[in-house]
């Protein structure tokens, strides 16, 4: 579980929160994203939907969707065979699943990455598909499964589904194939969590696909290419004399974006262009800090009207010598959905009816 004094980023609570509207089952699933330590929020939800359903198949069923809350800690994937195939062109020595996962990587740099791109540009393209790909959105309904590989790239690519070691085990793969040295955080001490660091022009830099999964498929940047004085906050340490120093700020968005203001009152005017822009935060820089305390940007975050969503102030952070505050926006919309083919209506009609009668039938997946 979350502990009382952890605090868990706005960006994960939007990734947990609104999948799909206001469906329950959907957002608990989402809730678990990443998290294998919240096994005991997940037993005390399984009890109260047991008392509402009073069914144990349906029971059963959430247990298997949210089967990756549990208190294991997961294996780090090893990719040196895949790498070796990926730069070779041989592929023998890779077994079924190996092979899946090899066709898979083709497949995602081919269509995503162009040769004049900078590491800058790859790092970025494979960020941006890997949030689309493992997220609900419009037009990539992510499936509903109940993978048990999905700590895994093979399982990652072939569900479309992560936990937070999925995550950082495909973001791997793809950077060693782009030659972009990556490493793995798999922080345990506190529960289970794992994230990739990756070095761009000599300097390290936090990526956290997990963190920065949104509910409609756009990244939100909150926890990409950021130093350690922004993701050591405590919540996931992890050992720094095995993991180098990521102090990194030429390629950080949350500086690079951060708008300048003279004063705290310029600050309400730069929210709303950002949440008016879909942007999932904005940081600024003041040139008179005077008067600024946590209670005046916690008021100014709240007094910021976001259409079904919100704005929460995350604190300050000194990178490059400069003090940044930052706030994160959480907001969504809900999108009108394609139109429904008649000719899958009516299946779904009459598999309803099927099951609304207590027929056993067989029928085939629609899609």
């Amino acid at each position: 579980m979350i502990k009382k004094k952890e605090t868990m980023p706005l960006t994960q609570k939007t990734a947990c929160g609104k999948t799909n509207g206001n469906k329950f089952f959907s957002r608990v699933k989402n809730k678990l994203k990443g998290k294998s330590i919240l096994i005991t929020e997940l037993i005390i939800v399984v009890l109260i939907c047991g008392l509402f359903l009073q069914n144990g198949k349906m029971i059963d069923k959430m247990q298997k969707l949210l089967g990756q809350a549990d208190t294991s800690i997961h294996e780090i994937y090893d990719d040196t065979k895949v790498i070796q195939a990926y730069k070779s062109g041989n592929t023998d020595q890779l077994d079924a699943k190996d092979r899946f996962v090899y066709e898979q990587l083709k497949k995602v740099i081919d269509e995503n990455i162009k040769k004049d791109m900078t590491d800058y540009e790859k790092e970025k393209a494979i960020y941006d598909w890997q949030v689309k790909w493992t997220t609900y959105g419009d037009e990539n309904l992510n499936p509903i499964s109940a993978s048990s590989e999905t700590h895994t790239p093979y399982g990652v690519l072939k569900s479309h589904e992560a936990i937070c070691v999925g995550n950082a085990t495909t973001f791997k793969l793809f950077m060693d194939a782009l030659d972009i040295p990556c490493k793995i955080i798999h922080s345990v001490e506190k529960g289970e969590h794992a994230w990739n660091i990756v070095q761009l022009d000599g300097e390290w830099y936090h990526v956290d696909v997990t963190f920065d999964g949104s509910v409609n498929g756009d990244a939100k940047y909150n926890y990409f290419n950021v130093p350690d004085s922004i993701k050591d906050d405590g919540s996931w340490p992890w050992d720094h004399d095995k993991i180098p120093a990521a102090d990194g700020t030429k390629y950080c968005q949350l500086l690079n974006n951060a708008r300048e203001c003279n004063n705290f009152y310029d600050i309400p005017k730069v929210l709303k262009e950002a949440a008016d822009n879909d942007e999932g935060y904005a940081t600024v820089i003041l040139t008179d800090r005077e008067g600024f305390t946590k209670s005046v940007a916690e008021y100014i975050a709240g007094m910021i009207y976001v259409n079904k969503g919100g704005i929460a102030y995350d604190g300050a952070y000194s990178l490059d010598g400069k003090v940044v505050f930052k706030f994160t926006i959480d907001k969504w919309e809900e999108k009108p959905t394609d139109e429904v083919p008649p000719e899958i209506i009516e299946k779904l009609n009459l598999i309803m009816d099927n099951l609304n009668n207590h027929n056993d039938i067989e029928y085939n997946a629609v899609g």
